[in-house]
């Protein structure tokens, strides 16, 4: 039976209003509801955008060693995805994310040891943090 209270639209804007308000764990739990519903290249979509939400809040949580691992898995989600997905200017994502982490991705290889863990003082600063625009909103016609 079909789920009458699923609304893929809302929850797909629910997520970007907190990606954009640096509530990146919300947004993560808040895109996986869409994500667990959807297939083909919309399923990859959705992924990347959860993952790139982790990887802000590994950065919040101080674990490089996350910020590292999901920032590549995040990439690839994206790889066979046009430039401009479901409104969003994906290139233009990683790209202002990559620059929000990369002093956190270069340095140096022991501060990525299992052994340090989360809570490491991290070198970023949140008024640089990326936001997601909606170039055009891709529910408006339905």
């Amino acid at each position: 039976m079909p789920d009458d209270t699923f609304d893929e639209a809302a929850i797909f804007h629910e997520g970007l209003r907190l990606f954009n308000e640096q509530e990146w764990f919300d947004a993560h739990e808040t895109w996986e509801d869409i994500w667990v519903m959807a297939s083909g290249p919309r399923k990859l979509f959705y992924q990347g955008l959860i993952q790139c939400a982790v990887v802000l809040e590994h950065v919040r949580r101080g674990n490089p060693r996350g910020v590292r691992s999901v920032w590549k898995t995040a990439q690839s989600k994206f790889v066979d995805l046009p430039d401009v997905y479901m409104g969003i200017d994906i290139r233009q994502l990683l790209k202002d994310e990559y620059h929000a982490i990369r002093r956190i991705l270069d340095l140096p290889v022991e501060r990525f040891n299992p052994r340090l863990g989360r809570g490491q003082d991290l070198p970023y600063d949140s008024l640089h943090a990326p936001t997601i625009e909606l170039l055009a909103d891709p529910f408006e016609d339905q």
